[in-house]
């Protein structure tokens, strides 16, 4: 039998196992899920499972959770599921001299306890920028570039405020260490919790989305694990999380390289008219206040801008979950019309 003949069936056997395993391979790291009316952990675990990430709730594990996606990233599947459970998420680093201490605050936040002896800190728990698609941003990939010298605390605030990850590490660990070469997050915190003598963990955490009344920042952010470095509590939303406007706009930038280069300059833009509207209220009275953010969100390109958004957000959640939306928007208009009716 010739060469060829002999090469033919092996080239052809070759091919085959490309044929199976090349799906394989390309979906590496994505989702697919299909489930309806799940438990909770079932979702968690399978997106865990899939994308390669841990992620640990709070929530009850119990929760039904009705989710279909395709080879979708990790965060996004994530995302999917903080919307159709109306929690909260976020891309979270923890560092701790030895790993048991690690293990020991994620338990207790996982039962819902309090997370005494941490400290942590973050720019207001949610990203300032947003891919026009709606999809989520992974801040894993968020490049930081120190700046702070000094012990572990000032680098971790430094690193939370220029990117919008959450850090969290033991309140009375304050190594003095060097300031890591610029990296991405996901590279830089390792890095960082090793020159101090500890270890590290990456995980995204999800938790029950707090009230409006229970301190912690509104809904949009506070502490998840831990008290705020300082021992600041509230805050989050514009009124601080845009209160450095340094960082601020280093943290803009940060998730800006991480849009498609199509949707950058916009976005800057969009960062642009935010910095000038909190520059020209931030020292102004009240009332003066709240009729100046009331002129500026009623603007066509910032009513616009927040309505895609919106927009986006709501095709993540379930049709019944719209309805409910839909039925509470006009229940505050109505109440607001009344208000202003008694008023006159």
């Amino acid at each position: 039998m010739s060469p060829n003949r002999l090469l033919l069936p092996g080239l052809l056997a070759v091919l085959a196992l490309l044929w199976v395993v090349w799906p394989i391979y390309a979906g590496w790291g994505l989702v697919t899920l299909d489930l309806r009316e799940a438990p909770l952990a079932k979702a968690i675990a399978a997106i865990s499972r899939q994308g390669g990430i841990e992620i640990v709730s709070n929530l009850d594990p119990s929760t039904p959770v009705t989710i279909k996606v395709k080879r979708v990233p990790p965060v996004e599947a994530l995302d999917i599921v903080a919307v159709r459970t109306e929690s909260s998420w976020q891309l979270a680093y923890l560092g701790a001299p030895e790993a048991g201490a690690i293990d020991h605050v994620l338990a207790v936040f996982r039962a819902g306890g309090e997370t005494t002896g941490w400290a942590s800190f973050d720019a207001g728990g949610f990203n300032l920028i947003a891919p026009q698609s709606g999809a989520a941003l992974d801040l894993r990939s968020t490049f930081w570039t120190p700046s702070e010298p000094g012990g572990l605390p000032a680098l971790l605030e430094e690193a939370a405020q220029k990117t919008g990850v959450f850090l969290a590490a033991p309140a009375d660990w304050k190594p003095s260490v060097s300031a890591p070469k610029a990296a991405s997050v996901a590279v830089a915190m390792p890095r960082l919790f090793r020159s101090a003598g500890g270890v590290s963990r990456e995980v995204f955490l999800l938790r029950t989305r707090p009230s409006r009344d229970d301190g912690l920042g509104g809904g949009r952010g506070g502490a998840w694990i831990g008290s705020r470095s300082g021992g600041r509590q509230g805050g989050g939303g514009w009124m601080r999380t845009m209160g450095d406007l340094q960082n601020t706009a280093a943290r803009a930038e940060a998730q800006i390289a991480l849009l498609p280069e199509s949707e950058q300059e916009r976005a800057r833009e969009d960062v642009r008219l935010m910095g000038e509207f909190w520059r020209g209220m931030r020292d102004l009275p009240g009332d003066e206040r709240r009729a100046k953010a009331r002129e500026f969100f009623r603007r066509p390109e910032v009513a616009d801008r927040m309505d895609e958004r919106r927009l986006a957000r709501e095709a993540k959640m379930t049709p019944q979950q719209r309805v409910e939306r839909s039925k509470q928007y006009f229940e505050r208009k109505q109440a607001a019309k009344a208000e202003q009716n008694r008023g006159s």
